[in-house]
């Protein structure tokens, strides 16, 4: 009687385990694992077992947000008796459409048994999200000609997910910023680029977009040459490349017009006024209200700390 008391408060209850090797996988990989159960010291109904696939996505000014990707349900109803160990296979697609880690974005697999009358037992595995051969062949290709990615790359928006590089070597004295947004199809990636070129003591943006073939991402030479025309092209003639991004026009008229957007899950999983706020770093306006107050706060303190007549007096 005790035992099973002791078990709806969690002593000596059943627990669970995912696990999955390794702990990095592309978007479009699949996961195989297993979820392992033990019973514990009394027999004990479980409701289901499932997993968790969840999304956190982190603003610049500490606010954060975590959604739920997708549930993967186990099993049903049934009862784990006393010691009982108990193995079921995991499988999980990731979806190809799903933003990539980096500083603001992560994820985590939440395990959940559902222990009827009892305290549920959870167990929680982060995993990095990195993208597929052809995206990383074009992330790669940047960095030879002399672009690293910057730490505050990956931010989100409503249209999906923006990578931002600075110059290293030769471009620092022309570029000041390069970004990139990705859809890929059957055929290969498409490619959305925006050149911020330095001019006297400001700078000129230049847009374009062009698709980077199966063979083109596959042959790393050819890749970066195509790169590198593409952004001396935009930084010689800054003026010639101001045609506003397809996906801009596209967007809240149809979905289906931007097949395979890098990021683009995230709209949906947050939802378009969350990801706003979040982007927007929940809002000048409460933010500078905050500020105000905290200098209230210590406007007071100090008042209160310092005892004016009193410090008089004694001098």
């Amino acid at each position: 009687m005790l035992k099973k008391f002791l078990a709806k408060l969690g002593k000596g209850a059943a627990t669970v385990d995912l696990q999955f090797q390794p702990r990095s996988y592309a978007v479009g990989d699949t996961i195989q694992g297993e979820v392992l159960l033990q019973g514990g010291q009394v027999d004990q109904k479980i409701n289901k077992l499932s997993v968790h696939f969840m999304m956190k996505v982190q603003a610049p000014n500490g606010h954060s947000a975590v959604r739920q990707v997708e549930v993967i349900s186990l099993t049903d109803a049934w009862t784990i008796t006393t010691g009982e160990k108990k193995v079921i296979p995991f499988t999980y697609t990731i979806p190809t459409t799903l933003p990539l880690s980096r500083g603001s974005v992560s994820y985590y697999f939440d395990t959940q048994l559902d222990i009827e009358g009892g305290v549920d037992r959870t167990d929680v595995d982060f995993i990095q999200v990195t993208g597929s051969q052809r995206i990383q062949a074009i992330l790669d290709s940047m960095n030879r000609l002399g672009f690293q990615e910057k730490s505050t790359s990956g931010k989100l928006d409503t249209y999906g997910q923006e990578f931002e590089f600075f110059p290293t070597t030769s471009y620092a004295q022309t570029i000041r910023e390069v970004e990139l947004r990705f859809a890929e199809q059957a055929s290969g990636v498409t490619v959305w680029m925006e050149v911020d070129c330095k001019a006297g003591f400001g700078e000129i943006e230049a847009k374009r977009e062009f698709m980077l073939s199966v063979d083109m991402v596959s042959t790393p030479h050819r890749l970066d040459a195509e790169l590198k025309q593409y952004i001396e092209e935009m930084m010689q003639q800054p003026e010639s490349f101001k045609q506003p991004f397809s996906f801009k026009q596209a967007h809240g008229k149809s979905s289906s017009m931007l097949p395979g957007m890098i990021g683009g899950l995230a709209v949906g999983v947050l939802g378009g006024v969350l990801l706003s706020e979040l982007m927007d770093g929940f809002g000048l306006d409460d933010m500078m209200g905050d500020a105000t107050e905290a200098l209230g706060d210590m406007e007071e303190d100090f008042e209160d700390s310092f005892e004016f007549g009193d410090f008089f007096e004694e001098d």
